[in-house]
């Protein structure tokens, strides 16, 4: 009975870590956009927050999700802490722990963009809407 539960344990704990979350579980579905910071209370992050809430529309049509990334760890725009390691969102950007500002992930898994604080949503919609997957994309909605 003991070994039973062990191994009801062990089979368990390796699920949990097989299904971990990290970036690349958005690779070829989403495009990222990550704001670094040392805290999720930091003005420059919060006034860069704004500029993106202005703009849900916009963000749904690009496929365009936003994380906040701080030394506590990978948040939701709302503040939910996720389930990602922090080692992910860095090695993805390609940046140093001491960055700050916003980091474009492109579908394909690639940093797109890396600017300090802040940067207008416009700038991010245009960059996008230039790469030949996002005309694919629009090519193929015109015709639906």
């Amino acid at each position: 009975m003991h070994t039973l539960k062990w191994v009801l344990a062990v089979a368990l704990l390796s699920t949990l870590k097989f299904n971990a979350q990290n970036l690349k579980d958005y690779q070829w579905k989403n495009r990222v956009l990550l704001l670094f910071d040392d805290s999720i209370k930091s003005p420059a992050l919060k006034s860069q927050l704004e500029k993106f809430s202005d703009v849900p529309e916009e963000m749904v049509e690009r496929d365009l999700i936003l994380f906040i990334v701080t030394d506590k760890g990978i948040f939701t725009r709302n503040g939910h802490l996720q389930d990602m390691p922090l080692k992910d969102a860095y090695d993805t950007a390609h940046i140093s722990e001491k960055f700050k500002g916003v980091v474009l992930i492109g579908k394909d898994g690639g940093a797109k963009l890396k600017k300090d604080f802040e940067i207008d949503p416009l700038v991010i919609f245009d960059l996008i809407d230039g790469m030949p997957m996002r005309k694919a994309e629009m090519r193929s909605a015109k015709k639906h």
